[in-house]
C-alpha cells in the first residue's frame, strides 16, 4: 500500500458574503442583469462561505438547504444556488478583510481590461503611424502595409486559435508557452506582484498558477478576453489612424519588393485577398493598370511627380478593407466567443466546486423521518448486483472500504449520521485489483446518483484508494455524486485533526463532484 505524503494548502479561511448596511462592507451584486461581475464575486465568495459554514452542526445545514430548497422551483443549479444565497448569505454580515480582497480582484479585471484597451490602441496608433508614413518622396509600400497589419494578425490569430483549442497532450506544452507570452497574463501576473495580493483565490487571475480544472479554465479564458481586447483596441486604432491619415493627409501607394513578382502574379495575390468584399465593393480590388503603375524601384528611379503620385491613391481602399477582414472582424468574433465562454467558465467556478456540490446534494436530499423501523432495516447484501434495486434520488449506492465499517451497520449508520437511505453496499480495497475491477463494472451498471465511500478515519489516505476513486469516476460519470465519508473505529465521526486530513485530500483530488462529509457527531 502506497501512501500519500505530498502536501497542500489549508482549507480557504472563514470567508463570507452576504447582503448587508454596513458601509465597510462590500456588496458583491446579486442582480440578475449583471451576471458579470457579481457573477463572478459570488463565484469567490459561496464556496469559502461554505467552507466555514462547515463548523456548523451537519443536522442544522441539513434542515436550512431542505428548508430553502422548498421555495425555490428552479431546476438550474445555478439559479438554484443563487437564490439559497439570497437567504442564506442574508443572516450573516461580510468581514470587511474578505470584501475589501474581493473589491480588488474586480477592481483588478477592470484595470487590466482597461489596461489593455489603453495599449492596444496606442500600439495600433502606432503602427498605423509607422507603416503609413509619407513624406512626399517615396510613395507608402503597399506590401510593407499587408505584411505588417494583415500577414502578421493572420499569424497572430492562428496562436491564438491554438490557445483557444482543449488542452489536450499534443498541443499543452505550445499553450503553457504562448500563454505565458499572452499580454493578458502577463499583465495578470504584474498586477499581482504589484499590488501583493498573496490571496489564493487570486489564483484564477493568473492561468500557470490557478489550480483545479474549473479555476484554470476560468484563468485560460479570461487571459483570452484580455489578450483579444487588446487586438481588437489595436486593430480599430489601426482604421481609425489609416482613415485620418487617408483624410486629412495626401497619401500616395505603391509596391515594391525584392522578390521577383510580375503585375501578373500580384493582380492575382490582391484578387485572392479582394474574395470576401469584390462583389459589393469593387473599388476596393485594385486593377490591373494600378499595379502596372505603381510598382517602383528606388534604386533604379526618381521619385515619383505630383501628376503620377496623385494616380496612386487606389489603393487606400485595398488596404482598409483588408485590415478591416483580416485583423479588426475576426479579432471582434474571437472576443465574442472568448467572452461566452469566459461567462460558462465562470458559472462552473462556482458550480465545479465540491462545496458548491455538497450544498445542492443536501438541497435535493429527501426528508427522511428517522424511527425505529428506518435503524431496524436489513443491511444491502455485499456485492451482489441481481439484489440491489436501481438507485433513485433518495437513495445512495454505499462502497465500505478496507473493511472501515461492518456491512450490516452501513445502512444504519448512512440514516442515523447522514440522513440518507442506501440502496445496496459493497466492500472495496480488502480483495485483489481485479474484484474491484469487477465490483466497477457492476456499480457503473447501476448509473447512481450518489455513492458513499466509507473510510478508515484513522488512516491516512492512501494511494490505492486515489486510484479506485479515479476508476470510479470514469465508471459512474461526471454527474455522480462520490462522498467520502471517514468513520472512526468507534463507527463515531472522525476526530477534528482527522477532518483536517482528509478534507485537504479530497480538496487535492480536484473533482468537482467529489467531497468529504462527516455528519451528525455520535449520538446526536
Amino acid at each position: 500500500m502506497r501512501s500519500v505524503t505530498s502536501r497542500t494548502n489549508e482549507p480557504l479561511p472563514n470567508r463570507h458574503f452576504a447582503r448587508t448596511q454596513r458601509p465597510d462592507c462590500y456588496d458583491p451584486g446579486m442582480s440578475a442583469s449583471d451576471p458579470q461581475p457579481s457573477l463572478f464575486a459570488q463565484a469567490l465568495a459561496i464556496p469559502a462561505w461554505l467552507e466555514a459554514d462547515g463548523a456548523t452542526p451537519y443536522d442544522e445545514r441539513l434542515h436550512r438547504e431542505r428548508r430553502i430548497a422548498a421555495d425555490i422551483d428552479a431546476r438550474d443549479p445555478l439559479t438554484r444556488v443563487l437564490r439559497w444565497w439570497e437567504r442564506a448569505a442574508a443572516t450573516r454580515p461580510v468581514p470587511a478583510a474578505d470584501t475589501t480582497l474581493i473589491a480588488r480582484l474586480l477592481r483588478a479585471r477592470r484595470l487590466i481590461s482597461l489596461l489593455m484597451v489603453l495599449l492596444g490602441g496606442a500600439a495600433g496608433a502606432a503602427a498605423a503611424l509607422a507603416v503609413f508614413h509619407y513624406d512626399g518622396t517615396w510613395p507608402v509600400n503597399v506590401v510593407t502595409v499587408l505584411a505588417s497589419l494583415v500577414l502578421l494578425q493572420i499569424a497572430l490569430i492562428v496562436l491564438t486559435l491554438v490557445l483557444m483549442l482543449p488542452q489536450i497532450p499534443g498541443v499543452r506544452a505550445v499553450q503553457d508557452l504562448l500563454g505565458g507570452l499572452n499580454p493578458g497574463a502577463l499583465a495578470a501576473a504584474a498586477y499581482r506582484r504589484l499590488r501583493r495580493v498573496d490571496d489564493s483565490r487570486a489564483d484564477v487571475l493568473v492561468w500557470h498558477e490557478a489550480r483545479g480544472p474549473a479555476a484554470s479554465r476560468f484563468a485560460r479564458w479570461q487571459m483570452l478576453v484580455w489578450s483579444q481586447t487588446a487586438a481588437v483596441a489595436f486593430n480599430a486604432a489601426v482604421v481609425l489612424t489609416a482613415i485620418a491619415l487617408i483624410a486629412f493627409t495626401d497619401l500616395a501607394f505603391g509596391w515594391s519588393t525584392t522578390l521577383r513578382l510580375n503585375a501578373d502574379r500580384v493582380h492575382r495575390i490582391t484578387q485572392t485577398l479582394s474574395l470576401p468584399w469584390r462583389e459589393f465593393w469593387p473599388a476596393a480590388v485594385p486593377g490591373v493598370d494600378l499595379i502596372e503603375a505603381s510598382r517602383f524601384y528606388r534604386l533604379a528611379s526618381a521619385p515619383p511627380s505630383r501628376t503620377v503620385a496623385s494616380e496612386l491613391t487606389g489603393w487606400w481602399p485595398f488596404l482598409l478593407a483588408c485590415i478591416l477582414t483580416y485583423g479588426l472582424l475576426p479579432r471582434v468574433l474571437m472576443l465574442t466567443f472568448a467572452s461566452q465562454r469566459l461567462r460558462t467558465a465562470t458559472r462552473h467556478l462556482l458550480l465545479d466546486d465540491p462545496r458548491t456540490r455538497a450544498l445542492l446534494d443536501r438541497m435535493d436530499t429527501a426528508e427522511i423521518q428517522l424511527g425505529a423501523t428506518d435503524t431496524e432495516n436489513a443491511p444491502g447484501t455485499r456485492n451482489e448486483l441481481a439484489a440491489a434495486p436501481p438507485a433513485s434520488d433518495a437513495d445512495a449506492l454505499a462502497i465500505v472500504w478496507s473493511h472501515a465499517l461492518p456491512d450490516e451497520s452501513v445502512p444504519r449508520w448512512s440514516l442515523q449520521h447522514l440522513q440518507r437511505r442506501v440502496s445496496s453496499t459493497y466492500a472495496a480495497g480488502a480483495a485483489t485489483l481485479d474484484a474491484d475491477r469487477a465490483l466497477l463494472r457492476q456499480i457503473a451498471s447501476l448509473q447512481p446518483r450518489a455513492t458513499l465511500i466509507f473510510v478508515r478515519a484513522w488512516e491516512a489516505p492512501l494511494l490505492d484508494l486515489q486510484d479506485f476513486l479515479a476508476d470510479l469516476r470514469t465508471a459512474v460519470g461526471r454527474e455522480c455524486s462520490i462522498i467520502v465519508v471517514p468513520v472512526s473505529a468507534d463507527q463515531s465521526p472522525p476526530t477534528r485533526a482527522q477532518q483536517s486530513t482528509w478534507s485537504r485530500w479530497t480538496a487535492r483530488l480536484a473533482d468537482p463532484a467529489l467531497y468529504m462529509e462527516i455528519g451528525l457527531e455520535s449520538g446526536a
